[in-house]
């Protein structure tokens, strides 16, 4: 009988130590899960807040465009925050005619190019479009064989729909433009020819 005792006590014993393992096997198991899930849920939050952070990263990137057949070149430099334009420069440079040839020989660089700047104040729709915030078009001799005109656009403070009713803004379709994300504006530009800068 003692025998027995001894024996079904072992048998307890070794049943009791074999439940045990399985149950720290299972709490192991279960903490692993509890792990993983809280690791999981954490590698989320971090690009939900990487995604976010991009979103309001500000970016800014030029493009130049071919010469046209008048020998005139474009460079566009396009800053954007998410899928909104914050603002859009376009440099257009120009080869200047024969006519502003000869009268920078008779009158030199700096009066030629205070003449332009006042032939382009007399042109109405041009004054009025660069009274409106937000717009600005500069003029700018660079040398006897080319001029530069510097459009900006700053979209935080445009009124683009004023700016639509407007006679000088009427061929730009700004409106067509802010429709497009900035990435869907740079991809048509690089189908048009352009070449992103560094």
């Amino acid at each position: 009988m003692k025998k027995k005792l001894m024996y079904l006590g072992l048998v307890l014993v070794a049943l009791t130590a074999c439940g045990q393992k399985k149950q720290g096997k299972t709490n192991s198991s279960s903490n692993q899960k509890a792990n993983s899930a809280k690791i999981e849920q954490f590698n989320k939050e971090n690009r939900n807040v990487l995604e976010k952070a991009e979103d309001q990263q500000i970016y800014t990137k030029t493009f130049a465009m071919p010469k046209d057949e008048k020998g005139m070149q474009q460079t566009q430099m396009i800053t954007y925050q998410g899928d909104s334009f914050t603002k859009l420069v376009m440099v257009n440079t120009i080869p200047t005619s024969d006519e502003i040839k000869q009268a920078i020989q008779q009158a030199g660089i700096e009066e030629v190019q205070k003449l332009l700047v006042e032939s382009m104040d007399k042109d109405e729709a041009a004054k009025q479009a660069r009274a409106l915030p937000g717009f600005s078009l500069e003029i700018k001799l660079l040398n006897e064989n080319d001029y530069q005109t510097t459009i900006t656009y700053d979209f935080t403070t445009l009124d683009v729909k004023k700016a639509a009713t407007m006679e000088y803004f009427k061929s730009s379709n700004l409106e067509a433009l802010l429709k497009l994300t900035p990435t869907q504006y740079m991809n048509n530009l690089l189908r048009n020819g352009a070449k992103e800068q560094s």
